[in-house]
């Protein structure tokens, strides 16, 4: 029983890498093709990243509908100085959401993002308690 509990502890406390990157709707010079999760859709990302794990201050869940879940993070005033900046010339185009590596969601930017951002999906409760945890590093 002591290494089913040390296992569970171990994937509980593992890091989820947290990216955001610019993307584009067509592909250009210097971008890397991915396609989106559970759909056909393509996006092409830009190679630089514009946030990470270091500039989160606080990731939480945060309900959904039905017995499904998401998760709510507030970047640091660095990071939401870098959203800002990165989010204000990209008008219209896509903005990648990424944990570990994988594009979790790529949506339009409307309007400039700063202080928070909600990352949506078909969450469990436990996956995304395994997110929060790894984004913030408990």
């Amino acid at each position: 029983m002591a290494a089913y509990l040390s296992r569970a502890a171990v994937e509980l406390a593992a890091a989820v890498r947290f990216e955001v990157r610019l993307a584009e709707q067509i592909p250009g010079p210097g971008l890397r093709e991915v396609r989106l999760r559970g759909s056909i859709g393509r996006i092409y990302l830009h190679p630089e990243t514009v946030v990470s794990n270091g500039d989160i201050a606080r990731a939480v869940v945060a309900p959904a509908a039905g017995s499904r879940f998401n998760i709510s993070v507030t970047f640091t005033a660095d990071g939401a100085a870098k959203m800002l900046t990165a989010t204000q010339g990209h008008l219209g185009r896509p903005v990648a959401i990424l944990l570990d590596g994988d594009v979790v969601m790529a949506p339009v930017v409307k309007s400039p993002v700063s202080g928070s951002a909600m990352i949506t999906g078909n969450y469990t409760r436990a996956e995304a308690e395994r997110i929060v945890n790894g984004i913030v590093g408990r």
